[in-house]
């Protein structure tokens, strides 16, 4: 495993972070096998691309850690992954090179669809690989307990029942800043979780409030979402910063299930670096977001754009999209001051609302001060769009999920001037 100032396991990535040993890729250059098996050729792509997800008590409707469990599903999978949902991976693969890609190259698609259509033999027990020693689905996977986890109020998500965006907050108990090491949220249902955030929000009795009467927000420090579960994990060197003052804002977005009831307590572990560390570079995330656009009725291409200017050089870690059901396609791109040339840093051209992966650069890219970071988000409210609640609706910004959003979260860290040539270098 190569080393990357933030280490977020992303699908298939968690594999390389803590499996027992590692699953190789397929070349292109490799050849298909004639005659592929389930122990042979196939399992070892699921150890690497579906496993993650497709295991027991996750939010996934089937495992796939057997061939008991696969052959059921053997011609759904060969369709999922000859039209490209599954693994769901969405960056346009001409654009940038990301850690931790769980995509299967062609030769891969080609080997799971032969084995299919030979009738999906199981193969020798003795060829199959070991095992991998997933994580608990409830448990911490940086291997120990963090120094503080905090917990949500039990939270009642009845059946059949609007979804709803509860943000309680809570004190931290710091008695001194601290620099983050790593995070993770655990949802206490994912069944029920569509996805849940962590901010931290100024504390303290001199803040001035907002319009609405609440503190104002100072960070995202972490989110889980379908697809992005890992939590942030950095190395030395590297932290997030957490403030003695402030406190911790969640805000949980839960989809009701169609029949059962659940009570909810989601938790956010931190585990610190030790008192009195200080790192080279403090990471921050950001939305790039604008909340200003109407999706007309029917428009299948609405375009929306928005900014953000780095008002130091800074190194652009990762980038993820998030938008509701009418989300199509969103773009990242560079505007350097001393080149009007727009750079296309990400090109994410398959949404899938239910699956909002972040997509870390394998190289973080290098920016001078006064670059303007331009997201650009596309929309299909048409009825070509089978996830269209309602194409006849226009649609604006909103937290539910019929209403819309054009949100690229960045992840990145301001560098010193005298250090940017040498990172721009790397």
């Amino acid at each position: 495993m190569t080393t990357s100032i933030l280490a977020r396991p992303l699908l298939g990535a968690a594999i390389v972070l803590l499996a027992s040993a590692p699953v190789a890729m397929a070349n292109e250059a490799d050849e298909v096998p004639e005659h592929p098996t389930f122990t042979r050729d196939v399992l070892p792509i699921l150890q690497r691309s579906c496993q993650n997800c497709h295991r027991p008590n996750m939010f996934t409707p089937m495992s796939l850690l057997t061939y008991q469990e696969v052959r059921p599903w053997a011609r759904s999978i060969k369709q999922r992954v000859e039209a490209r949902v599954m693994p769901p991976w969405f960056a346009d693969q001409t654009v940038g090179v990301y850690r931790d890609d769980p995509s299967l190259s062609e030769t891969e698609i080609a080997t799971v669809a032969r084995w299919v259509d030979q009738g999906a033999p199981q193969g020798n027990a003795a060829d199959a690989p070991p095992p991998v020693d997933w994580p608990p689905v409830d448990g911490w996977i940086h291997g120990e307990a963090p120094d503080l986890v905090l917990t949500t109020p039990p939270t009642e998500v009845p059946p059949n029942t609007t979804e709803t965006f509860p943000e309680p907050e809570t004190t931290t108990g710091l008695s001194e800043d601290r620099y983050i090491k790593w995070l993770q949220i655990l949802p206490g249902e994912s069944e029920v979780v569509h996805h849940a955030l962590v901010y931290s929000v100024q504390g303290g009795d001199d803040v001035e409030l907002n319009a609405d009467g609440r503190r104002p927000i100072r960070e995202l420090l972490a989110n889980r979402a379908r697809g992005d579960f890992g939590g942030d994990f950095f190395e030395d060197g590297y932290a997030r910063l957490l403030r003695k003052d402030d406190l911790i804002r969640f805000q949980v977005h839960y989809l009701p299930d169609d029949e059962q009831s659940f009570v909810d307590q989601t938790s956010v572990g931190i585990k610190f670096y030790p008192k009195g560390y200080v790192p080279d570079y403090v990471v921050t995330t950001r939305p790039i977001q604008s909340r200003d656009f109407i999706i007309p009725p029917g428009e299948p291409n609405a375009r929306s754009d928005a900014y953000f200017t780095l008002r130091e050089p800074a190194r652009i870690i990762s980038f993820q999209p998030h938008m509701h059901y009418r989300g199509k396609a969103m773009t990242l791109e560079a505007i350097r001051p001393t080149n009007p040339q727009p750079e296309l840093l990400s090109s994410i051209d398959r949404f899938a609302w239910d699956w909002q992966p972040t997509y870390v650069y394998d190289t973080p890219h290098t920016m001078p001060a006064g670059t303007l970071m331009h997201v650009t988000a596309f929309h299909d409210n048409s009825a070509g769009n089978r996830v269209n609640p309602d194409p006849t609706a226009a649609v604006g910004y909103g937290q539910r999920t019929i209403d819309e959003m054009n949100i690229g979260w960045i992840d990145y860290f301001y560098i010193p001037e005298t250090e940017y040539e040498a990172w721009a270098a790397r």
